[in-house]
């Protein structure tokens, strides 16, 4: 396998794929001294805050080492976000975020001033910065390294669910919101979506920013417009190095080809390969079965 050139980002694995993933149990790793912060995260009913740079690879991928520069002006402008909104940061890897605040509002007006300075900033070579965000209330367990909980993997999925530039809120949040929203913010309810691995469909709804966009492709959700990957059977073990050049190429190519002789796992790996991209896209990954193909 032939291997991508330059670095390849990997996500957080904490649960939704939007560069941040939970795992089963919904926990979430932090990045820091675990220890000397467990004191300091909210207990009770918490907001969550999960962000996301839309198209990262590409990025990486078109600005080389400036890439450094674009992920130095990233976390600024959300840490000082954060801190605005009183809310903690729980982990961090990449151009990925995950963040907690003891009030829904603190969280809203953390998610509209990050996306103001994304708007305002200036980045290397004049490229466009998106960063899909997601907030959830509700409850979980802080853990040394962390929190455990449902509600954790939720709003991670529900920030996986949005595009570039989009802020998404569940209802639970919306309700604390919607009477104490930051100056020229409105909200835009979307309807009810199931999305990926949350047993229960959840009513979504946007923060609309005066002067940002607001029009946005369809939630990414369940059934709507993420393609139509056949589910695997079995759990993806190995081939870290395949799956990361493959991802890096697939993101920067119009065109990636698999070879070898059959029987090898050719469209296992290229299905995982779909699955771990298919943020990176706005209509989704599609499988197109070519075995029936003749000449």
């Amino acid at each position: 396998m032939a291997t991508a050139e330059g670095p390849v980002e990997r996500p957080m694995r904490t649960g939704a794929r939007v560069g941040v993933e939970a795992d089963q149990d919904g926990r979430v790793e932090s990045s820091g001294d675990a220890t000397a912060r467990r004191g300091s995260l909210p207990t009770g009913t918490v907001t969550f805050l999960f962000t996301d740079i839309e198209g990262s690879t590409r990025l990486l991928d078109a600005l080389g080492d400036d890439y450094g520069q674009l992920l130095s002006d990233h976390r600024r402008i959300l840490r000082d976000a954060i801190s605005a909104g009183g809310g903690t940061e729980v982990g961090i890897e990449g151009d990925s975020f995950f963040a907690v605040f003891p009030t829904a509002r603190g969280a809203a007006l953390a998610a509209v001033t990050a996306q103001r300075g994304l708007a305002r900033n200036v980045w290397p070579r004049g490229v466009s910065v998106r960063v899909r965000m997601g907030l959830h209330t509700g409850t979980a367990t802080a853990v040394p390294d962390g929190y455990i909980g449902m509600d954790v993997h939720r709003a991670a999925r529900i920030a996986a669910a949005g595009h570039g530039g989009q802020v998404l809120l569940s209802a639970a949040t919306a309700e604390l919101v919607e009477d104490a929203l930051p100056e020229g913010v409105t909200l835009t309810y979307l309807g009810t979506h199931a999305l990926r691995d949350v047993p229960q469909p959840e009513r979504l709804c946007q923060l609309s920013i005066d002067g940002l966009e607001t029009e946005f492709p369809a939630i990414r959700a369940v059934g709507v417009g993420t393609g139509n990957l056949p589910a695997p059977l079995t759990t993806f073990v190995g081939r870290e190095e395949e799956l990361a050049a493959l991802t890096a190429r697939v993101v920067s190519r119009p065109l990636v080809t698999l070879v070898g002789s059959g029987g090898t796992g050719k469209s296992r790996l290229a299905i995982e390969v779909g699955r771990t991209v298919d943020a990176e896209f706005s209509d989704g990954v599609w499988f197109v079965p070519l075995a029936d193909v003749s000449d």
